[in-house]
């Protein structure tokens, strides 16, 4: 048995007792059924954060040779997906709660290391997936990270845009690093990375497509609005080369951070997104609030 790359549901319970705790890695690629507009399909979420996971499973194995990797088929949850036909979101709590059970299941047999691909961008979701990785590494004993939030973040704000020209041998115009920024569903990067991986899954049409974009407040409403085409930027720019170019900046970022955990840092700041420190994308926020209002009035009836 290859005990370098292995899928979790191929094992038995003994051979998956017979991996070194200290030197195995689990993988977990998760991301919601969500609508991508007229031109993308219900699954781009997934297949993304499929993606991904191979690259870094590649790039894992041939850094750690001495490590396993143990990858469990892909999750198809998610929270915060644009509420749309096709679109199946869960809550918040129940992101959180599947990738503690997971981890509550590996930390009770020893197991420590787990990773987590997603390629969802929701705000909530992101925030649940950092949540469960602080929780499972304090409460069980183990080491878990969540990467993505803090990646996207970066990519999205565009903090790689730099380093993509470099690969890309192309310079984006002032016009196109502002497109760039406004471009968060559907458009230039998801369908660019669409057709890089799934590229008979995306409609030939896209290049007819016009721009669509919101404001930052119409997008954290997570809505449609008149004339929403259920896409956020500009898929008529997408191209392969430039999926290519940013899934190898995005893939040595993630790398970085892997070779810190892997190597003992402590990963509770380098792995979490700004949007991690804001509270009322915490699962648990409206909870907490509720419970203070009652407290107030408790006090003042």
């Amino acid at each position: 048995m290859d005990t370098k790359y292995l899928k979790f549901e191929d094992l038995n319970y003994q051979q998956l007792d017979a991996l070194d705790r200290e030197k195995t890695l689990f993988l977990l690629s998760l991301g919601p059924i969500e609508e991508h507009g007229p031109h993308l399909p219900l699954g781009v979420d997934v297949f993304v954060a499929e993606f991904m996971a191979e690259k870094i499973i590649e790039a894992v194995a041939a850094r750690y040779p001495e490590h396993t990797i143990v990858k469990f088929p892909p999750l198809y949850v998610g929270s915060g997906g644009i509420r749309w036909l096709g679109t199946l979101n869960s809550k918040q709590r129940t992101v959180r709660k599947i990738i503690l059970d997971y981890c509550r299941n590996l930390g009770k047999h020893g197991f420590k290391y787990v990773l987590i691909s997603n390629g969802h961008g929701g705000l909530g979701h992101v925030v649940a997936l950092e949540e469960a990785a602080r929780y499972a590494s304090r409460v069980y004993n183990m080491s878990v990270i969540s990467p993505s939030g803090r990646i996207a973040y970066d990519f999205l704000t565009g903090a790689y845009i730099n380093e993509i020209e470099r690969e890309l041998g192309y310079v984006f115009s002032e016009e196109e690093r502002e497109q760039l920024k406004n471009d968060s569903h559907a458009g230039w990067w998801e369908t660019s990375v669409m057709l890089l991986i799934r590229p008979e899954l995306v409609k030939d049409d896209y290049p007819r497509l016009k721009p669509y974009t919101l404001t930052r407040r119409e997008r954290m409403l997570n809505k449609c609005y008149p004339g929403d085409p259920g896409y956020r930027g500009y898929p008529h720019k997408a191209t392969p080369a430039y999926a290519e170019a940013a899934v190898k900046v995005m893939l040595r970022h993630t790398m970085e951070l892997v070779d810190e955990w892997l190597t003992g840092a402590d990963m509770k700041k380098k792995v979490s997104s700004p949007l991690y420190r804001l509270m009322f994308f915490r699962t648990n926020f409206d909870r907490f609030v509720l419970g203070g209002l009652g407290l107030i009035l408790a006090i003042i009836v």
